[in-house]
């Protein structure tokens, strides 16, 4: 009897010391990670998504106070990018004329507005409206080699309202993405051939006729920029 007294009260002691025992519980939340903010003054920009319509894209931004930035483009316009062609190329489809490449100009400005009460100008959400300006030329061939190559161009005026972000994976190298709608108008002086019966000679003559028109289309834009700031 005195033996089953013993060990009742050894299980006894033993369950009350280990009830007593404080249980530790680790909170493991995930710490949210917070977006970088810098405080730089300019950055100085290139648009590689630009060279699809034809723009080698540089930028400047620079800020005007706490909330707002001048957003600036400049660089050369190339009609028919990454196309190639041949005067002495033969038409499959039966055109007797043709464009090829050539230089031009754009430029852009843009007001940009830092919406957000936690962040400085350069930094995260912004809304912008922008004006820019492209020259396209090109130049008109006549495929028969009958006549001189002569020259065309179009003039594009948009406006368009952006919405972007500013991202900064360092102090000095940002991520900028964009996106906007607006309106375009566009100014086209085009030739073609025309051909004139010449009774004297009781033969055909050619020569260039302009072809101008114009008129305006809904404009949208979407791209990247990578930024170097200071």
């Amino acid at each position: 009897m005195l033996n089953k007294i013993v060990l009742l009260a050894f299980v006894s002691l033993n369950f009350i010391s280990i009830a007593q025992e404080n249980i530790v519980v680790v909170d493991r939340k995930r710490e949210k990670k917070e977006f970088k903010i810098v405080d730089n003054t300019y950055v100085i920009k290139f648009s590689p998504l630009q060279i699809i319509p034809g723009e080698i894209n540089f930028g400047l931004e620079y800020v005007v106070n706490d909330m707002s930035s001048l957003d600036i483009e400049i660089g050369p316009t190339l009609s028919n990018l990454g196309v190639t062609v041949n005067d002495s190329h033969v038409d499959p489809w039966g055109n007797t004329t043709g464009n090829t490449s050539r230089a031009g100009f754009f430029m852009g400005l843009g007001y940009r507005f830092y919406p957000m009460d936690n962040a400085r100008v350069l930094n995260r959400l912004y809304i912008s409206p922008v004006f820019k300006y492209r020259l396209f030329n090109y130049g008109i061939i006549d495929y028969s080699n009958t006549l001189e190559e002569a020259k065309g161009s179009e003039n594009q005026m948009l406006f368009t309202f952006n919405v972007g972000h500013q991202w900064w994976l360092s102090d000095h190298f940002s991520i900028d993405f964009f996106g906007g709608i607006g309106i375009a108008y566009e100014v086209h002086n085009d030739k073609y051939m025309e051909t004139l019966y010449n009774p004297d000679t009781q033969m055909y003559d050619y020569r260039w006729a302009d072809n101008k028109f114009s008129g305006a289309r809904f404009a949208g834009t979407v791209g990247l920029k990578f930024g170097i700031g200071y």
